[in-house]
């Protein structure tokens, strides 16, 4: 798929999550050899899945998800549970770990804060994760530095992180927040990408029982110059990156997981990769 000023036609059909881990452990591959962030695993031939764990043996322990869809293309990285308090995030990342896809390869981070997860927090004992990722400096605790040496090892074409927020973008409505928008990196074609999946949202999957304010947005540009993840991903990378935010405040969770995959399909296919329904 290539970037283009049209909106694609829409698939209206709305996701159904699993919250499950994929079931797909490849048993034959050998061992992938530990280093010094933890990673085990299982090895996968072209076409197949596979699973390894950074952190391991700690209590920061979380698994990363591949599928090789055994044709070329990009490699694309998706991570969630940044934020342990921003549950659609990672059940949208983990449904996404489930995914087929047409081309290239996915490479799923569903979990990535799992001791705030299972607190349901928003920091963990080390503070804010988002806030760990200095752009041009090693990563400043070590499931930080996991987690890039995860997205690093994959060498990435576009790299998504999902959230979500307790208010809305640039709204006088509700509290304030970032939600209801997608932000892209400074390089070519993100800020388009993120434009178009925005109105692809808004004409698609936003009933037409909310207000008008809760209309999806591009994000005001990431631009390398905050230690967050997708900062660090354009300063280091010069790769389209994207946060993608749903709001929290007057929506459900079924209502947020769907937006945020609807949102993933969107902005993957954007950048060459579809999902595929087996």
């Amino acid at each position: 798929m290539v970037r283009d000023n049209q909106t694609e036609k829409s698939d209206n059909s709305r996701f159904e999550t699993s919250g499950s881990r994929r079931d797909f452990l490849v048993k034959s591959g050998a061992a992938l050899a530990a280093t010094t962030v933890g990673f085990t695993g299982t090895g996968a031939a072209s076409g197949e899945d596979s699973s390894y764990t950074i952190r391991t043996g700690t209590e920061e322990e979380t698994d990363v998800y591949v599928t090789e869809s055994g044709e070329p293309g990009p490699t694309a990285v998706v991570v969630g549970g940044i934020h342990g308090n921003e549950e659609s995030g990672y059940r949208a990342a983990d449904d996404v770990a489930t995914w087929s896809v047409d081309r290239g390869t996915l490479v799923v981070i569903p979990r990535a804060n799992p001791v705030a997860i299972e607190r349901g927090t928003y920091s963990n004992d080390n503070g804010n994760l988002n806030r760990k990722f200095t752009p041009g400096k090693e990563p400043r605790t070590a499931l930080a530095r996991a987690i890039w040496s995860a997205i690093d090892r994959h060498n990435p074409k576009t790299v998504l992180n999902l959230h979500s927020s307790k208010g809305l973008y640039r709204e006088s409505d509700g509290p304030d927040g970032d939600g209801q928008a997608i932000y892209p990196t400074l390089s070519e074609g993100a800020d388009v990408d993120a434009t178009m999946t925005a109105k692809y949202m808004n004409e698609h999957h936003l009933d037409d029982s909310f207000p008008e304010y809760y209309e999806f947005k591009r994000g005001n540009l990431i631009d390398g110059d905050h230690p967050l993840l997708i900062h660090k991903v354009f300063a280091d990378m010069y790769i389209p990156g994207y946060i993608v935010e749903t709001t929290r405040y007057g929506t459900d969770l079924d209502t947020r997981v769907n937006w945020t995959l609807n949102m993933v399909r969107h902005l993957l296919r954007r950048n060459g990769m579809d999902r595929t329904y087996e």
